[in-house]
């Protein structure tokens, strides 16, 4: 009987590994228990089953010993469990083609019994899997530590009965299963091969990524006569997460990510839609009852579309500089060894691969709807069905319309609760003496609403399911950001310049090196009560000059969308008149005052005739005050006004016209005055040192890199402008405190000279 056993046993197995015999089997029958030892998988085989992308192949896999314990008499209630003590995977990454060829699906056997519920209600632990990637330029490995997958029950926790973990609506024939997959440490890490390295297994791991612990909840839809999977949902959960990359590891992680785009564009093929399938299946659903309880409790955790979820509590991020290839830093550069540290709180990262691109969004997870971006998205899709409509023919117009309702888009949307993000700091750094160049303004979120998040970024690119001949709506991205601090540090403004310089150069040569066109996208983003912060020198123990601009304000809008807005530029610049213009004539600027006078009369025409591209900005009321501190009172220095202003860049200049839409109120004092003066000074010293540093870290130092110029136009049809003169006797800043003179003076004079000669 033992011996029959092992040998269905190897029939069902050679299909899956190799070279199995029945020693390698122990078999316990009245126990439910088997074990397999030392068993060698069929990579091929594998990696069919797996439906990996042409790009990955199983080299090898292999398993030292698997366990598994089956309750006879309790099948239907209690998981088949599989034990596994390690696995090892080697997949090597290549563009070679693959030259095995997937079988066709089997659709002749469509049931869907007892044998299909046992084995999805398997349950896996595995003590450690190690899996191996290696290519000709990188190399590496993923490893799991304590894997586990068990069934769950609706609310994901662990249960005794596997009846518990599956929902069946009976009026519309589908059932949900719940799955989830936990691991106690997930490490990734990886190097590029060096040429002259023969062994391109050992590697330095020069990239390294650790979690304390995770898990992964996978709902499924399926049809519950066939076992057709109709959708699903994969949510990734991930604790505390630290990370500390150099910028040489940085650029790695780059040259990586091009690497893999790169064996995903050469092994790409056109996707061939599956023929269309004729087999019938039995029509099990009946009468619909939606009153039934199994009904509502289906409803309450019911799934419409297949979306994948990313979270992470908290991440820890120090980015490092390090000058390992011996550039060298300017003689000004104080900052050797910088680092700054970025502190994400639950970031969340939902992608919908496809979803009607008129939908209200209700069924998305924690998708608090309608909102702005919702608001916003209606009207950039009216706006593009008008446009595109009206350059279309009757016979084409009609045919677009009936297409039009079946526009799906992809979606990604990022939402993060909290950010901090330090200033730059040096080994000579006290902690205590560290600020926050980013941070969310605490105060200000208590007028809004809890779960609103500090950043939000939605992007969607729309397509046709069906058709690929119809025009498309560019693809759009909405960010909302705020209420928030910046700190305008200039010794991290200039840190972070040479940092993103260095980055963008290592992002050059990747996927958008292909496409000479760059495509349309329309840009929305919405800044909730910003408040940015400009400090300046003060000199110490003196509180009249104050040591900080503060610039704040409740909304600002910026899109490149105008057109689709209407409001947002109405009326703009109608009070411009030829003196205005030709005011510019007798100013000697270094810019081209001929594009900036074209770019002004082109946006008093309505914004269809403009060509070029044009940014436009709406704020609420701005106010400037000046303060001490944050505990400091503030005292005002421009009181409420509203900003419009248009944006248009070209290659050679950049053109910002702002129109005030009201009155401007100043009222400066001498100490004001004095301090803005300094940081009017301050600011052109920094745009210099920025200038000098672009040339210094320059690819080629021999060639001159040109910026855009900027040229600003500020249309102000009313200031009025009130100056507060100091009262009193002014203390000469060269001069010493007066206390400091009085003591001076009692210690030299006559009486304090002749005790000290009695003495």
């Amino acid at each position: 009987m033992t011996s029959i056993i092992k040998n269905q046993i190897i029939k069902q197995l050679s299909k899956y590994a190799r070279n199995v015999t029945p020693d390698q089997i122990t078999v316990e029958i009245l126990r439910g228990k088997s074990e397999l030892k030392d068993v060698e998988l069929n990579e091929e085989v594998l990696t069919d089953v797996l439906e990996l992308p042409p790009w990955l192949r199983i080299r090898r896999a292999y398993c030292n010993r698997v366990q598994v314990k089956v309750s006879w008499t309790k099948l239907t209630t209690v998981p088949v469990k599989i034990f596994v003590d390690e696995i090892q995977v080697d997949i090597v990454m290549s563009d070679a083609q693959p030259t095995s060829s997937r079988p066709a699906p089997n659709v002749a056997d469509m049931s869907y019994g007892f044998a299909n519920k046992v084995a999805e209600g398997l349950s896996l632990y595995v003590n450690n899997v190690e899996v191996n990637f290696d290519s000709a330029a990188f190399g590496g490995s993923i490893t799991f530590t304590r894997l586990s997958v068990e069934s769950r029950s609706p609310g994901w926790q662990a249960v005794d009965d596997l009846h518990f973990t599956r929902i069946t609506d009976q009026s519309l024939d589908q059932t949900l299963l719940f799955k989830q997959i936990s691991w106690s440490l997930l490490r990734v890490q990886g190097s590029a091969h060096s040429p002259e390295q023969s062994n391109k297994r050992s590697i330095n791991a020069p990239l390294r990524l650790i979690t304390n612990g995770g898990r992964c909840r996978i709902v499924v839809k399926k049809n519950a006569s066939d076992g057709r999977v109709l959708c699903g949902r994969i949510q990734v959960i991930s604790e505390d997460l630290l990370w500390t990359a150099t910028l040489p590891q940085v650029r790695s992680a780059i040259e990586f990510y091009k690497h893999i785009l790169h064996l995903i564009n050469s092994t790409q093929k056109p996707v061939e839609l599956p023929p269309p399938d004729h087999t019938l299946r039995p029509d099990r659903r009946g009468t619909r009852t939606t009153g039934t309880p199994s009904h509502k409790v289906f409803q309450n955790f019911n799934i419409h579309q297949t979306s994948f979820h990313l979270y992470v509590d908290r991440t820890d991020f120090h980015l490092c500089d390090d000058d390992s290839a011996g550039r060298g830093f300017p003689e000004s550069w104080n900052m050797e060894s910088g680092a700054m540290q970025i502190v994400v709180s639950r970031l969340s990262v939902d992608a919908y691969p496809s979803t009607p691109a008129a939908s209200d969004r209700s069924t998305w997870v924690r998708y608090a709807a309608p909102n702005n971006c919702t608001a916003w998205m209606n009207q950039l899709l009216q706006h593009n069905y008008n446009k595109i409509s009206q350059g279309l023919d009757g016979s084409a117009r009609e045919r677009f319309s009936r297409m039009w309702p079946q526009l799906q888009t992809e979606a990604i949307v990022v939402r993060i609760d909290d950010i901090d993000v330090k200033c730059v700091s040096v080994q000579s750094t006290k902690r205590d003496a560290l600020l926050s160049f980013f941070s969310s303004n605490a105060k200000s979120r208590l007028s809004l609403p809890s779960n609103l998040p500090i950043f939000h970024l939605e992007l969607c690119n729309f397509f046709y399911p069906a058709s690929q001949s119809y025009p498309l709506p560019p693809t759009s991205a909405h960010i909302q950001l705020g209420p928030f601090n910046l700190l305008l540090d200039t010794q991290t403004l200039r840190w972070m310049a040479y940092m993103l310089g260095d980055i963008s150069s290592a992002l050059e040569g990747g996927l958008d090196s292909q496409n000479s066109e760059n495509p349309q996208v329309d840009v929305r983003v919405d800044l909730l009560m910003p408040k940015i912060i400009v400090p300046s020198c003060a000199p110490e123990g003196d509180s009249r000059y104050p040591k900080r601009f503060v610039i704040s304000t409740s909304t600002l809008a910026l899109s490149n969308c105008a057109s689709c807005e209407p409001n947002s530029l109405a009326g703009f610049l109608s009070n411009l008149t030829g003196g205005a213009l030709d005011f510019l004539d007798n100013c000697a600027f270094e810019v081209d005052r001929e594009f900036l006078k074209a770019t002004m009369l082109g946006l008093k025409q309505p914004l269809e005739s403009f060509s070029g591209d044009i940014w436009a900005l709406n704020t609420s009321q701005i106010w400037i005050d000046t303060d001490n501190g944050d505990e400091c009172p503030s005292i005002p220095l421009v009181g409420d006004v509203s900003l419009r202003c248009c944006v248009v860049p070209s290659e050679t200049q950049i053109n910002i016209i702002a129109e005030p839409q009201s009155k401007c109120n100043v009222v400066i004092d001498h100490f004001q005055f004095v301090q803005f003066m300094k940081l009017l000074d301050t600011l052109t010293k920094f745009a210099d040192q920025m200038e000098a540093d672009k040339n210094f870290f320059a690819k080629d130092p021999s060639s001159e890199t040109k910026t855009p110029k900027l040229a600003i136009y500020c249309l102000l049809e009313k200031i009025c402008a009130n100056l507060l003169l100091a009262t009193g006797k002014l203390a000469n800043p060269y001069d010493k405190p007066m206390s400091t003179m009085l003591l001076d003076h009692s210690r030299n004079s006559p009486g304090v000279e002749n005790r000290r000669k009695q003495r």
